[in-house]
């Protein structure tokens, strides 16, 4: 009787962690991102596949006075563009128009200092990639 209370013990615990173990799994992988609509900088934001001005471009330019925004998930260094920096927003998606011009997904690079002066990075609103 002993011996039956101990392993279905051990059984009910070892559910329970990998219940557990299974909720972390599905956490870990959610991929979050913060919306920042764009101030004026002074600079359209080009969208790029990799974080660099010479690497294939992405959907068409961002631009503040249109009031488009970007849909950013972390930083990363690239490029150093006209010695403003070399910090680089990854985004799952650019939004145009506030989201009524729609909001296209994908992974892409925007240019932190045109996208907003490296406010998401200074303000550790997003995390390193």
């Amino acid at each position: 009787m002993n011996f039956r209370l101990r392993r279905r013990a051990a059984t009910l615990t070892t559910v329970a962690l990998l219940t557990l173990g299974g909720v972390a799994l599905a956490t870990e992988s959610a991929s979050a991102y913060t919306t920042e609509w764009l101030p004026n900088t002074g600079h359209g934001v080009g969208v790029y596949t990799q974080p660099y001005s010479w690497s294939q471009k992405g959907p068409s330019d961002l631009w503040s006075s249109n009031f488009d925004g970007i849909l950013a998930n972390c930083w990363t260094m690239g490029e150093d563009v006209a010695g403003h920096g070399n910090v680089w927003y990854r985004v799952d998606g650019v939004s145009y128009a506030a989201g009524t011009g729609g909001t296209l997904w994908g992974t892409w690079y925007v240019y932190g200092a045109y996208a907003d002066n490296f406010a998401l990075f200074y303000n550790h609103e997003i995390p390193k990639c």
